[in-house]
């Protein structure tokens, strides 16, 4: 529910957002602004995956695990993507997730939701073995060797 909340909200949040540094700043810089935006968004996506590489080279040169240099690499590469959609709301998101600090606090938040969660009680281990089909033709019983 949240998230139809939260699509439905942005582009009206952005229609305001225009209106608004629209009328200070001025069309010419309005869109002097979105390109910008967009330019720096699509460079910081070209450089990411050189930067993950090096991140998750050095996690693994130091023996620890590179799960956190590729939460953070993809947390960096949706900042990127959200400075390339067009729009002073999404410039601030993005331009959030590029910083360290805040990327290491929702990281964080996402990990303690994740261990809270609870285990499901609705799931049955088990294991299991097909016999063969007496009536299928694609099961034959091993052949018997012919003695002379």
């Amino acid at each position: 529910m949240w998230i139809l909340i939260a699509i439905l909200a942005v582009p009206v949040i952005e229609i305001a957002l225009f209106v608004q540094f629209g009328s200070e700043i001025g069309v010419i810089g309005t869109l002097a602004w979105v390109f910008a935006s967009g330019a720096v968004g699509v460079f910081l996506m070209r450089l990411e995956p050189y930067r993950n590489a090096e991140s998750v080279r050095a996690a693994l040169a130091q023996d620890s695990s590179p799960a956190s240099p590729m939460a953070h690499s993809a947390l960096r590469m949706i900042g990127a993507l959200l400075l390339v959609l067009p729009g002073f709301f999404t410039d601030g998101l993005g331009v959030m997730l590029l910083l360290p600090p805040v990327r290491s606090l929702l990281l964080a938040r996402l990990v303690l939701r994740v261990r809270t969660a609870r285990p499901r009680d609705d799931i049955i281990d088990g294991d299991y073995v097909r016999q063969p089909d007496m009536h299928d033709d694609t099961a034959r019983l091993p052949r018997q060797e012919k003695r002379d």
